[in-house]
């Protein structure tokens, strides 16, 4: 048996979309056929275009989903644009300087969870609204596995959100699976998204510690499509690991 899946006449919202992971689940979304609404802080033209050359429909706004009004709006841009929302991928998120969390500003931890946090409430609250009026609908939230595993000299903020996300993800989807939407979350592992600035030997010791290697972003879009795809009907309230089998070998360095 040969299974396709296409989300063909659905459309889908993904935040932070300009780069990384965000861009990988967007462009993965588009060739599956879905209508992609990205909303980022910064301009994602490259993306964008990205999505057009391959025959897909994308359209761009520059947002900043910690802005309750903001996430209204990008919303709503989906709606006036294509008519509907099927699907929403909270991706938008930023980690603070590395370091003890005594040496941490308050600002700081509070611009963590405004963004990584806040913005995912936000940005699911607004977009509740059409998907239980229609009765169906998938919300996607990007999570970490730094949600269960902190380094040392890891960002006490950065972890603070992404485990708050597990536990948002659980109470969104106990509040709405009866009235027809999911939502779930993915803890990804080391995604190669960006330069981290490593050394070349601390790259491949930190890459070492992943079974089946350190992922790309389109990893992390596949597992999306999964859980937004027909596929996953039965699916809700779960986190998944999209780690390489990193969470069964040894903690991070």
């Amino acid at each position: 048996m040969t299974v396709d899946v296409r989300l063909d006449g659905q459309v889908a919202i993904v935040t932070g979309a300009a780069q990384g992971i965000g861009r990988g689940i967007a462009l993965v979304l588009a060739e599956a056929g879905a209508s992609v609404v990205i909303g980022d802080i910064q301009e994602a033209d490259s993306t964008a275009e990205e999505i057009r050359q391959g025959g897909g429909q994308v359209t761009t706004m520059i947002m900043d989903t910690s802005s309750p009004q903001q996430a209204d709006s990008l919303i709503d841009l989906a709606l006036e644009e294509y008519g509907r929302l099927d699907i929403l991928v909270n991706n938008a998120g930023i980690d603070d300087p590395d370091g003890y969390a005594w040496d941490l500003p308050d600002h700081e931890w509070q611009r963590v969870i405004d963004v990584n946090l806040s913005g995912v409430f936000y940005c699911s609250k607004a977009a509740l609204r059409p998907m239980l009026e229609a009765g169906s609908g998938c919300i996607v939230n990007i999570s970490s596995q730094s949600a269960r595993v902190a380094r040392r000299d890891g960002s006490p903020a950065y972890n603070a959100s992404k485990a708050g996300l597990i536990g948002l993800t659980a109470g969104f989807s106990a509040q709405v699976a009866d009235r027809g939407v999911r939502v779930n979350a993915i803890m990804p592992g080391l995604v190669m998204s960006r330069d981290f600035g490593w050394s070349p030997e601390h790259t491949a010791a930190r890459q070492s510690q992943y079974p089946l290697g350190a992922g790309q972003p389109r990893d992390i879009g596949h597992a999306v499509l999964y859980l937004a795809s027909p596929l996953a009907s039965w699916v809700s309230g779960t986190a998944l690991h999209a780690t390489g089998g990193y969470q069964q070998s040894a903690l991070w360095l």
